[in-house]
């Protein structure tokens, strides 16, 4: 064999050695993923039947069908999982009213259309949103997970209502959020029958005149 034909298949060879780490190294990645999804939905089917204040690793790795050394493997303990799958739940959630208020359009009706798009995301998923708005907070009150959900509703407020406030305005944004997101749990504590889509007239009626917007 030439010199220059086995550094030619010695090139090949090692082209194909890349490729097969490349494969491997993806199909590792897609085994984490889809592991720790296995986790998640083992953490929320344990909130199912254990309050959220007494909920232990060992339920949701039981619930997940996985064994201790697995869970380890993406979390540090029950806190970071736990967070992890309030913040993944967040962009489901919260997506839909950030496109929609995004729409150039008269302000009461991105206030109105961004509300929709909120309430009906939320009732779409409503463990998900059980678990970012209320699970979250009884484990541990004002979580960071409860703290954006309302900061993402008072930008909305901020981005719709009027530049400067009219004089005797009774509240704030990040007040008038916390009002909002309080009426949504409220609602989801209604249990699986909760209306969720039916508090948007409620809110406009909060809202609107708060921010100054016309009602018509």
């Amino acid at each position: 064999m030439s010199v220059a034909v086995a550094a030619a298949w010695r090139e090949s060879r090692s082209g194909e050695w890349r490729k097969i780490g490349v494969s491997r190294g993806r199909s590792e990645m897609v085994g984490r993923a889809r592991e720790r999804r296995q986790i998640v939905a083992g953490l929320l089917a344990a909130l199912e039947r254990c309050d959220p204040e007494a909920l232990r690793e060992a339920d949701v790795i039981a619930a997940a069908g996985i064994a201790p050394a697995a869970f380890h493997a993406h979390f540090d303990d029950l806190d970071a999982c736990f967070d992890f799958a309030c913040e993944a739940s967040l962009d489901v959630l919260l997506g839909p009213m950030v496109a929609s208020w995004s729409v150039p359009r008269a302000p009461s009706a991105r206030l109105a259309d961004a509300l929709a798009a909120l309430l009906g995301s939320l009732a779409a998923q409503p463990r998900l949103a059980t678990l970012c708005l209320r699970d979250s907070v009884a484990r541990q009150p004002d979580h960071r997970t409860y703290r954006r959900v309302v900061e993402a509703v008072a930008e909305l407020l901020r981005d719709v209502g009027p530049k400067s406030a009219p004089p005797g305005r009774p509240m704030g944004e990040v007040a008038l959020a916390r009002g909002v997101v309080g009426l949504i749990v409220a609602r989801l504590a209604e249990g699986p029958q909760a209306d969720l889509e039916a508090l948007r007239p409620q809110l406009l009626a909060l809202l609107l005149p708060a921010l100054d917007l016309d009602t018509e």
